[in-house]
């Protein structure tokens, strides 16, 4: 998860050193790592949505370096736009958009220092290179201290519901899941996966370069609780806020935060994976010559997570490279690859699969043109399964509410089947059904459990649709 200028060194270097920094001596580093951090509460209040230009620079023809203010972000946030060669909005022509995500510790401007202009050449792709902060995780952050604050950094709500709509209302773009494509590289691969999986039909296809795509895997704990222990330290986060909260009492956000375990929300998603095994490779200078132990265990990760999506049965394309650190010369080799791989479907449209699985612990999310909203006391997954235009199942508990995507016909009647319980329920003139799935009571306790037998004992309701 390095930034530019520091691509051959470990994170746990750089997390080291900054650590050092911060408290002077190697034993005060590692007693700001081991030391308990102040409990975390959540977010007190509801988070706003909406982006203005605050200010443009042009650093050269082609690359603009754009501040928006953020109501998510409730301040300026910096973005890079790389337009393609020869662009010219007045033209009529549609573009497709690349947003393209950095590693933690880096700054938006990581990949144009980088030569990402002159590895996209003449691709006909608007590049978009938004900031995550230090240590912004690609994430909602949950909460603060137990005194409050202010609101802690709201990033993906930033990059997903605010500057994607920016983006299609103020470029020419294709603005549809097959004109949208997201990557990166390390904590910025996680963020492309994390995104992808977390609004299915939002992007067409995704890609990471190894990234750190398994948070929950047992071998990288004690590397990602340094990472996002970080965000307490000045300079890496907002003071006093944490990102995922306390993971011995939210698991159920880090098991929302991670890819692997969403990786059955990726049907229909184009996807691209690389990652070296960690061994010193062919980029390395001669004086590295042992094993990168975080690419080893970024390795583990692309791993399990391909092993996830092959459960699942979803497509994918890999480069699993064989030796090779985590570095950016490593980074910077697997772009072309993907471009050159994502080049024949480039801004081609992208079709709702016919079926479909969504997890999610937001209260309202959704998937391919359906949304979904939950009622319930608690923080846990809803579980659906099988959803399809003939209808699905919904495991959870409270009563979910359901708009469906516009496939049917305007003011038709159709039947809503649950069991032998039958009832009319007809299209909007949107040609979307809306209707609530009862699911029981809802639970008293927060979700804890998250193996293949997390949903024991929870209501599971099959709603068919006919007519």
């Amino acid at each position: 998860m390095p930034s530019s200028g520091l691509d051959l060194q470990p994170v746990s270097l750089l997390v080291t050193a900054a650590l050092l920094a911060v408290t002077g001596t190697v034993n005060g580093a590692w007693q700001a790592v081991t030391a308990p951090w102040p409990r975390c509460v959540a977010r007190s209040a509801p988070i706003l949505l909406g982006a203005t230009e605050a200010g443009r620079v042009n650093v050269d023809p082609r690359l603009q370096d754009i501040t928006l203010h953020s109501q998510a972000m409730q301040g300026d946030v910096h973005v890079d736009v790389l337009t393609p060669t020869g662009y010219d909005p007045s033209s009529g022509t549609r573009y497709p958009v690349l947003y393209l995500l950095h590693g933690a510790l880096g700054t938006y401007k990581d990949w144009p220092a980088n030569g990402v202009e002159g590895i996209v050449g003449d691709t006909p792709v608007i590049v978009v290179m938004p900031d995550d902060g230090r240590d912004g995780s690609y994430s909602d952050w949950y909460g603060s201290e137990l005194v409050e604050l202010g609101q802690p950094p709201a990033w993906e709500s930033f990059h997903t519901g605010e500057l994607v709509p920016w983006i299609d209302a103020h470029y020419p773009t294709i603005a549809a899941p097959g004109g949208r494509s997201i990557a990166g590289l390390s904590a910025g691969g996680e963020g492309a996966m994390k995104y992808a999986a977390s609004h299915p039909g939002l992007f067409g296809t995704a890609g990471t370069f190894s990234g750190a795509i398994y948070t929950d895997l047992p071998a990288y704990s004690s590397t990602v609780n340094f990472i996002w222990d970080l965000t307490y330290l000045p300079g890496y986060g907002p003071p006093g806020h944490c990102t995922w909260g306390d993971r011995a009492t939210q698991e159920v956000v880090w098991q929302d935060n991670d890819p692997t375990y969403l990786a059955s929300n990726l049907a229909g998603t184009r996807l691209f994976l690389a990652s070296g095994n960690g061994q010193p490779g062919p980029l390395d200078p001669p004086y590295v010559t042992t094993p990168d132990d975080l690419e080893t265990k970024v390795w583990s990760m692309n791993q399990a997570f391909d092993a996830a999506l092959g459960a699942a049965g979803i497509a994918r394309t890999t480069d699993f490279y064989g030796p090779g650190t985590h570095a950016y010369p490593y980074f910077i080799r697997e772009l072309p690859r993907f471009l050159t791989w994502l080049a024949p479907t480039l801004g081609k449209p992208v079709g709702t699969p016919q079926e479909f699985a969504m997890r999610s612990a937001q209260p309202s999310f959704g998937a391919w043109d359906w949304t979904f909203t939950a009622h319930r006391d608690v923080k846990e997954f809803a579980y659906l399964t099988g959803v399809t235009s003939g209808g699905l199942t919904a495991t959870g508990s409270g009563t979910l509410d359901v708009i469906t995507a516009a496939a049917y016909r305007p003011g038709a009647t159709y039947v809503l089947g649950t069991g032998v319980t039958t009832r009319p329920v007809s299209a909007g003139s949107d040609g979307r059904l809306r209707f609530p799935i009862d699911l029981g009571p809802s639970h008293s306790q927060q979700q804890t459990q998250f193996g293949s037998d997390a949903t024991a004992g929870w209501s599971t309701v099959t709603v068919s649709i006919a007519g």
